[in-house]
This record gives structure tokens, sequence and C-alpha cells, in this order.
């Protein structure tokens, strides 16, 4: 999976590591999480269980919203990027560079 694909918004890339980060902890049969991101709109559409408008993001988003269900999420919480300077920079060196690979 490409996360830096000249077709890749950052939307989805950011839904891409949400579904990464559900299925590992699916596959450690990890329960009663509570997930931090710094996607607002990706919290907000978890969080209300309301699905993204656009059609590109639907499917993934159900994907998402299956393993939160079945990890039984606890609770969802938006992280200011501004707080997660690290993690921006290295997700804007692969959008800007397109090396990001799985």
């Amino acid at each position: 999976v490409s996360y830096a694909s000249a077709s890749t918004t950052n939307n989805a890339a950011e839904y891409r590591g949400l579904l990464n980060g559900l299925r590992q902890a699916a596959r450690y049969r990890h329960r009663g999480l509570h997930v931090v991101g710094d996607s607002k709109l990706i919290i907000t559409h978890l969080s209300r269980r309301r699905p993204p408008k656009a059609p590109h993001l639907r499917d993934i988003y159900e994907q998402c919203r299956a393993l939160a269900d079945q990890l039984q999420i606890t609770s969802w919480t938006h992280h200011l990027r501004q707080f997660n300077k690290m993690a921006d920079a290295l997700a804007n060196i692969a959008m800007d560079t397109r090396t990001s690979t799985q």
C-alpha cells in the first residue's frame, strides 16, 4: 500500500493509518481501547457514527467502523496536530517525497 501516491488524499491516507492500527489491535485481541488521532474529521466520523460524504472514503470508513465495534472502542479523542509535530513532519515528508509504502 502506498500512502503517497498522486491519487491518495490526506484523508484517505489517515483513514488507512487508522485501519492498519485497528487491524493490529484486532490481531493481538486488544479490547476497550481509547483512540487518539489528529484528524478531527476522522475522529468525528467514527465517534458520531456518521459516514463521510466523500464516496472514496466510505468503504474504508465501514472497515474502520466494523473493527472499532469489534474492538469495543471506549473513546475517540481529537489531538491537535500542533502537539504532535514529529508525526506531522514525518507525514509531510512522505507526502512531499512520495516515498511512503507499507
